[in-house]
């Protein structure tokens, strides 16, 4: 029994590290494409750029970008921009 409930006890454990580790992890891409959008006085970014930057697909990039505030350009395809003040 006590290992059974030691086992249980790791398997929290694990799991909650790895959720707070996940969560860092998008934090920290979320900030690489802040950086990337505001950075040099630049209005857009390729998506491409942006995927690149963070090494994700683009269904990744795409959610962190919305996740930001960011927003896709309406008469340029594949760009994206993101106000100061966000």
């Amino acid at each position: 029994m006590d290992e059974w409930i030691l086992n249980v006890v790791n398997a929290t454990i694990l799991s909650v590290a790895g959720l707070l580790s996940e969560r860092w992890v998008a934090n920290r891409k979320k900030k690489i494409l802040r950086n990337r959008l505001l950075r040099d006085g630049w209005k857009w970014r390729s998506f491409e750029t942006l995927c690149r930057a963070i090494r994700e697909n683009p269904n990744t990039t795409r959610e962190l970008l919305i996740e930001l505030g960011a927003y896709a350009s309406t008469k340029r395809k594949h760009v994206w921009a993101l106000d100061e003040k966000e």
